[in-house]
C-alpha cells in the first residue's frame, strides 16, 4: 500500500471536510425551529441596527452550525402538516424506480448484443451511443419534447422516463466490462449446447452484477436530480419531483426549509454508501478513468 506524508494526509483531511461541511450544515439547521431558521435567515426580520443596510438592500445572516435549542419542529411541520412536499417526494420515487428498472434489463443485454453478437455496422452505432451519451442533457431535450409530441405523451411522466431508460450511458459502460469476459466460458456453453440467450442468462449476467450495481448508483444521482426534464414535460405544480420545488421552499415555507432538504438528501446518500464499493469496483474493471 502506498504511504502518503503528513501533509498529504492533511491536505486531504481538508478537502473532505470542505466537501462535507454543506451536508452536515444542512442536517445540523434542519434541528434548529423554525422561528430560529426565520430569524437567522429571512431578511424580513431584521435587528434595528441592520435597518439601514436592509433599507439599501443589504442584509445579514447569523450562519450557525449549532442550533440553539434542539428541535425537532421542522420535521413535524414536513410530515405532518405539509403533505405537497411528501407527495413530490414520491413523484421523483416514481420516475427514478422505473428507470433503474429499466436501465438494469435493456443495459446489459444491449452491451452484450454489442459485444458478443456479430452484425453490420454496430460499431458505428456504438459510436452514435457514445456521441449521444456525451452530449449535455439541455441539448437532447429538443429531440425528445418532438418524439414526446408523435407519441402523445407530452405533459406525462413518460416523457422523462423513456428517454431515461434508453440512455446509452449503462451500455457504454457494460460493453467496457465485456470486453474483458473470458470467452473460454462463452465457447464452453456453446459446446454445451446453449443458446446466446442462455449464456447471457446463466453465465454472463451474473458476472455483471458489480458493473450494474454501479450504474445503478450513477443513474439514481442523476435521475433523482432532474430539473430540466420536468421543467420541460410536467406543468402541474405537485406531479413534479421534489428536485424542481426544493428551490421555492425556501420562500413559501423557509421555516422547514433545511428539514425538506435533509429529507431529500437522504435517499441519495443511502443509495451511495450501500452501492459505493460497487461503484468503485465497476468502474475500475470497465476500465474508465474518472
Amino acid at each position: 500500500m502506498k504511504k502518503y506524508s503528513i501533509p498529504s494526509y492533511i491536505f486531504l483531511a481538508l478537502l473532505a471536510g470542505v466537501a462535507i461541511f454543506p451536508v452536515l450544515f444542512v442536517i445540523s439547521n434542519s434541528f434548529m425551529s423554525s422561528a430560529e431558521i426565520i430569524s437567522r435567515y429571512s431578511a424580513e426580520i431584521l435587528p434595528a441596527n441592520e435597518a439601514d443596510f436592509a433599507s439599501r438592500g443589504v442584509h445579514f445572516v447569523r450562519v450557525g452550525l449549532l442550533p440553539e435549542r434542539f428541535d425537532l419542529g421542522q420535521y413535524r411541520e414536513l410530515f405532518l402538516k405539509s403533505p405537497g412536499y411528501l407527495r413530490m417526494f414520491w413523484n421523483s420515487v416514481a420516475i427514478v424506480i422505473p428507470v433503474l428498472l429499466g436501465q438494469t434489463i435493456l443495459a446489459p443485454l444491449t452491451a452484450y448484443g454489442f459485444e458478443r453478437v456479430m452484425w453490420k455496422h454496430k460499431e458505428a452505432l456504438f459510436l452514435v451511443y457514445i456521441v449521444i451519451m456525451l452530449m449535455p442533457a439541455q441539448l437532447l431535450l429538443v429531440p425528445n419534447f418532438v418524439v414526446a409530441g408523435w407519441l402523445h405523451i407530452r405533459d406525462n411522466v413518460l416523457a422523462i422516463i423513456l428517454p431515461a431508460v434508453f440512455h446509452p450511458l449503462g451500455v457504454v459502460l457494460i460493453r467496457q466490462q465485456l470486453k474483458n469476459f473470458p470467452t473460454s466460458c462463452i465457447e464452453a456453453a456453446a459446446l454445451d449446447g446453449a443458446g446466446a440467450y442462455q449464456t447471457y442468462r446463466l453465465i454472463v449476467r451474473p458476472n455483471l452484477s458489480s458493473v450494474v450495481a454501479a450504474l445503478t448508483v450513477l443513474l439514481f444521482a442523476d435521475n433523482w436530480n432532474i430539473v430540466d426534464q420536468a421543467v420541460v414535460f410536467i406543468r402541474k405544480t405537485y406531479e413534479n419531483p421534489l428536485s424542481v420545488y426544493l428551490a421555492d421552499v425556501v420562500s413559501e415555507a423557509p421555516g422547514i426549509f433545511f428539514a425538506v432538504s435533509v429529507f431529500y438528501l437522504i435517499p441519495a446518500l443511502l443509495v451511495f454508501f450501500l452501492g459505493q464499493d460497487h461503484l468503485i469496483e465497476g468502474v475500475v474493471l470497465s476500465e474508465l478513468k474518472v
